[in-house]
């Protein structure tokens, strides 16, 4: 950090050897607030020598400390709280980090965004416009990335609270996604698919439920094959689950399809290509096999948990292998289940009762 100071027309800039880390922990972003009100009080100082003086590095907050002098605090942009947000931001779907950004920017429509202009109704009228421009779920996780940005400001200690902490995540049920029944499954494996190793990665989630970003990083050392257990780190929980490390049981056809190729402890189980290039793979393999469903690689771990739930596991026990943080995640396949079980009933060949079945009375 250092100080841009304005005297007698002269400007020149003042290394205060304060040195900020990279905020990747609520740890290191107490310490970098301790720095900065360090550095405020040093400013406060030489602002009573009549020194225009501003430091520079984060933005400026109210001054607490009843010792020094006060100072009106000074606006800060959310634009650039969240252009550092998606610096230091470290995990895998940094895209929807940065695409979030870019729809933020077009719903506001101006060059700046101050953090006192977030409130509640702000935000539901942010998280409209997400529904109204995107589809699915695609919104809802748009928002949710927004606001961890303010969860971030209020770390950072400026704001008190998150706006965004009420505001509901209306979902369009994401289990309006295509479900492969277990027939459906087997016609995929009796399906010959050029890129072998996206066929068996697929097959194995369908066993599994693993998700592509867990799939995609297994390596071999996570495999106790002595008592067929899977122990893994839910890349996309991996910081805010009690569930992130998971010890999953599989079958006899997981271990088989992970036996297909060998490798020593640190190789990749699976050797895969881009999501979506994999993606569209799928889709051409889905049409070969005659499904006509929308086959995407997280329609596996939908299909298993609905599958398990079908074969008659009790939820608490589909809600372990599936990795959940509570029951509450799982409950939402209870629907579906049902609607299967309703749709496999009105299958049946209706039975005409001719006029016996008009008379209540017979």
């Amino acid at each position: 950090m250092y100080l841009d100071i304005h005297s007698n027309g002269v400007r020149r800039k003042e290394s205060l050897k304060i040195y900020l880390e990279k905020p990747t922990s609520s740890v290191i972003r107490q310490e970098n607030k301790l720095k900065w009100n360090r550095a405020k009080e040093i400013m406060l100082k030489r602002e009573l020598s009549q020194e225009q003086v501003v430091p520079i590095a984060l933005p400026v907050e109210q001054n607490n400390n009843p010792n020094l002098p006060s100072s009106p605090p000074k606006r800060v942009d959310f634009f650039a709280q969240y252009e550092r947000f998606i610096q230091t931001y470290s995990r895998r779907d940094i895209k929807v980090v940065s695409a979030t950004f870019a729809y933020l920017k077009r719903f506001v429509h101006r060059d700046s965004l101050f953090v006192d202009e977030i409130d509640r109704r702000f935000c539901e009228e942010f998280l409209a416009y997400l529904s109204q421009s995107l589809h699915g779920n695609t919104p809802v996780g748009y928002f949710k990335k927004f606001k961890m940005c303010l969860e971030r400001c209020v770390d950072d200690g400026i704001i008190a609270n998150n706006p965004a902490h009420k505001v509901r995540l209306v979902t369009s049920d994401e289990l309006v996604k295509d479900i492969l029944t277990s027939s459906e499954i087997q016609q995929l494996a009796e399906t010959p698919l050029v890129a072998t190793e996206v066929k068996r990665a697929f097959l194995f989630a369908c066993c599994t439920g693993l998700r592509w970003c867990d799939v995609k990083v297994l390596k071999y050392r996570s495999i106790d094959y002595e008592r067929n257990i899977l122990t893994i780190v839910q890349q996309k929980v991996i910081s805010r689950s009690s569930m992130a490390v998971l010890h999953l049981n599989i079958n006899a056809t997981a271990v088989s399809l992970l036996q297909m190729r060998s490798g020593e402890v640190d190789d990749l189980v699976f050797d895969l290509p881009s999501y979506s290039y994999a993606r569209r793979l799928l889709l051409k393999w889905a049409s070969q096999a005659g499904i006509r469903k929308h086959v995407t690689f997280h329609v596996a771990r939908h299909s298993f948990i609905t599958n398990l739930m079908i074969g008659g596991a009790n939820i608490k026990t589909v809600s372990l292998l599936a990795g959940h943080s509570t029951v509450r995640h799982t409950e939402k396949y209870v629907h579906i289940v049902n609607e299967l079980k309703q749709k496999a009933v009105d299958s049946l060949p209706k039975i005409d009762l001719g006029d016996w079945g008009k008379n209540s009375d017979d």
